[in-house]
């Protein structure tokens, strides 16, 4: 059995789902559970001047009252430390807020009753006096405002800088210089399923279970030892079927040390489920960023260099991805383009609002708009087809692996793109979307009165980031395989993915092969699921695995390893037979000491309704190089979803705040998501071009890869419909920023 990868294999996980059987956090009761209710502070910025826990502590049913005074004094660590500065670490969040609030939604108090609903009528009595403080609620009025941490000393927590090249003189040679300030805008990822957690203690061994985790599973119980003064093996972390997590779900919070924390204190099982305002101002904001960027170049359209001043909003702590707002978009501004010199200086900043962390593409998706807007605003001011502009400053196939090396001080010394053919993807895509015809079709249709456009962006997206993950194939005693793996399951369908990977080594059904990734137990190493890492580096491990269990049978029965047939409980070669069980494990490991850079793009058409200023998009078409598609399916699924994301986030979706620092977006009345009737059927190009060599599966990332260029294309197809008097500058296009810019 051969060719199980590069098949469209049905996901291995459905089952459950579709029968209603999968188990949620919210799902699992232990005997004797008593339930969480958060105090958040109802202010942006604040001093506690007193806390009376008195009145909700003897309420019928609470089983007790927590505030900061209860707790050690610990903080929620940085996760990786590449993200890890030691200013960063200055603003770090406690689990309680300690002395002042610094926004709308910060833990304040904890109680913990017999009954949810108890639990919540009692957080009400908590009495707590705040002297409230004036808040900071704009990035550049963060600069200058008081200290948001007074012992600190500023609002600033890194400037990350990146310098390539001349770039004074590659701007004193240009023919032509545009420039201007974008803005994108404050939203998150609000999955179907918001947090949840369930602890308990183990009576007998004293360890601690918790159940809830996602995405970073081995990272969450590491900072759970060092925040519980604990040995990390005295703690399992445990996932279950988890409702999409697109970034935000899955880091670690002040809740996962709370509830930890009281398992420990009560030696009784403690749960605590999110409501959805809770998850408008508690989960992870993303996105914020305000860029100033000017571009240098030639009239005949080639790109010669450029200056990127960039602003990223922390909120009012450093959450667990640590710089990532600021130091991600500084590495992709470039793109794909050939520059001949480049400066960046991207700071990162504190305000009185949510914190923020990641989402589906951070940095690269907010970096792109800007820079791809900035593009076709050159393209207009030259008269060049936008799709002319691109092609003249790809990098080609024959300059890779492409590297811009970095100036001294910068804050990385190089960025290395390992492979890949972007003017042939771009054709691919071009050709896909019949360009040439549907760009006359938008100027007809325009010339009859219509208010429509057309709009195209590229990108290059980082992603397979190391260090390594591990991965063991053991052979099961009741007959098939299961792998061992430290990646999570988030609805990527990765079980499908490792599946195929040791079925097609292996050389045996994807049935018989099981994938066990939900227990810290099972599998006590692993980095997780994030920046589209699990196949290139998890499904390398998984592959290097099997080959192990191959080449160790292979050894049992004196054969060449190719020659090895496994069967359910059986091995065989050359005549001789042996159970699959006696042949122990095989073991992976797959490094990857730096990141994989792969390119895509989207192409979007659209038509704006002059009366009401409403978008909607005609057609979106997103393509992606993929490297080397292990489930083709898996992946237009993903291109699609991601896609979906980025036209949500558009037109529609934003978190506003008033300027007290009070959130406005805290139903899904008024955060605005997309549905079927707002989005397209979108359209998704797989592109399979020169798979990197660094990994034996020479996979691309590709979860994220939908979202990345989707706003910027769909901003440039607005903006080709408005006309060229209008400077669109900002997202989301919503329907009365529309209006103001038609007038």
């Amino acid at each position: 059995m051969t060719g199980i990868i590069g098949g469209d294999v049905r996901r291995t996980a459905n089952a459950a789902l579709l029968a209603g059987t999968a188990q949620y956090v919210a799902d699992l009761h232990r005997e004797g559970a008593v339930h969480v209710r958060v105090v958040r502070s109802p202010v942006a910025h604040a001093r506690i001047t007193g806390i009376d826990v008195t009145e909700a502590a003897e309420y019928p049913g609470v089983v007790t009252v927590l505030t900061a005074d209860d707790l050690p004094d610990v903080r929620i660590p940085i996760r990786l430390p590449m993200f890890e500065t030691p200013e960063a670490n200055r603003f770090l969040q406690p689990p309680l807020a300690r002395g002042v609030v610094r926004y709308v939604g910060e833990p304040i108090a904890v109680v913990v009753a017999t009954d949810p609903y108890v639990a919540e009528d009692a957080a009400e009595l908590v009495d707590f006096d705040l002297d409230e403080l004036d808040p900071v609620t704009g990035l550049t009025e963060a600069l200058t405002a008081e200290p948001i941490h007074p012992e600190v000393g500023t609002n600033v927590v890194n400037t990350v800088p990146l310098r390539h090249g001349d770039v004074d003189a590659a701007f004193d040679a240009a023919d032509i210089v545009v420039r201007e300030r974008f803005r994108m805008h404050r939203h998150t990822a609000v999955p179907m399923e918001t947090r949840g957690l369930l602890a308990e203690v183990d009576e007998v061994t004293g360890r601690l279970t918790l159940w809830g985790g996602a995405k970073v599973k081995h990272s969450v119980r590491q900072a759970l030892a060092v925040m519980l003064g604990i040995e990390a093996e005295r703690i399992r972390v445990a996932e279950v079927n988890v409702g999409g997590g697109f970034g935000v779900r899955g880091e670690a919070y002040p809740e996962d040390f709370l509830v930890a924390h009281l398992a420990l204190r009560l030696r009784r099982p403690v749960k605590w489920v999110e409501d959805r305002t809770e998850h408008f101002v508690a989960t992870n904001h993303a996105r914020e960023q305000e860029h100033e960027l000017e571009i240098a170049a030639t009239s005949d359209g080639r790109l010669l260099a450029f200056r990127d001043r960039a602003w990223a909003d922390h909120g009012g702590y450093v959450r667990s991805q640590g710089i990532l707002p600021e130091l991600l978009p500084a590495q992709q501004v470039a793109g794909p383009y050939q520059w001949k010199a480049f400066s960046v200086e991207s700071t990162g900043v504190i305000t009185n609002r949510t914190p923020v962390g990641t989402y589906r593409g951070p940095g690269m998706t907010e970096v792109t708009f800007a820079r791809e807007r900035l593009l076709d605003m050159l393209a207009a001011r030259i008269g060049l087809d936008p799709a002319e502009l691109r092609r003249r400053n790809l990098i080609p196939a024959a300059a890779m692996p492409f590297t811009f090396a970095m100036d001294e001080g910068s804050a990385v010394p190089a960025i290395v793109y390992e492979s890949g053919d972007h003017p042939a993807a771009l054709e691919t895509l071009l050709d896909a979307a019949e360009y040439d015809r549907l760009r006359r079709e938008v100027t007809e249709r325009r010339a009859g009165g219509q208010c429509v456009g057309l709009g195209l962006a590229v990108y290059i997206e980082i992603g397979a980031i190391g260090p390594f993950e591990e991965a063991r194939v053991v052979p099961d005693p009741a007959g098939g395989f299961t792998v061992h793996i430290g990646s999570g399951s988030l609805g990527q369908g990765i079980e499908t993915v490792f599946a195929q990977i040791v079925a097609d080594v292996l050389r045996v059904p994807v049935e018989d092969v099981r994938v066990a990734f939900s227990d810290t137990d099972e599998v006590p190493m692993g980095f997780g699921a994030f920046a589209s890492r699990s196949t290139p580096v998890a499904g390398n491990a998984a592959l290097l695995a099997a080959r192990d269990l191959r080449a160790k049978a292979a050894e049992a029965l004196g054969a060449d390893a190719d020659a090895v047939e496994f069967g359910r409980n059986s091995v065989h070669a050359a005549g001789v037979s042996l159970p699959t069980e006696k042949l122990g494990e095989g073991r992976g490991r797959f490094d990857k000491p730096h990141p994989t850079f792969s390119f895509g793009g989207a192409l979007s058409v659209v038509a704006v309704d002059r009366p009401t200023g409403r978008v909607r998009v005609l057609r979106h078409i997103v393509m992606h190089d993929v490297g080397r598609a292990i489930n083709p399916a898996l992946v237009r699924g993903q291109l699609a979803g991601a896609a979906s994301q980025g036209i949500g986030g558009a037109l529609l979706e934003e978190l506003l705040y008033d300027a007290q620092g009070q959130p406005l977006s805290t139903t899904f009345g008024d955060y605005r998501m997309p549905t079927a009737s707002e989005l397209p059927e979108i359209e998704t190009v797989v592109v399979e071009h020169r798979p990197p060599q660094s990994n034996p599966l020479g996979a691309k990332g590709v979860g994220e890869s939908g979202m990345v260029a989707t706003p910027a294309a769909v901003a440039n197809a607005v903006a080709d419909a408005l006309g060229a008097g209008v400077a669109l500058t900002a997202l989301p296009l919503t329907p009365g920023r529309v209006r103001a810019m038609l007038r």
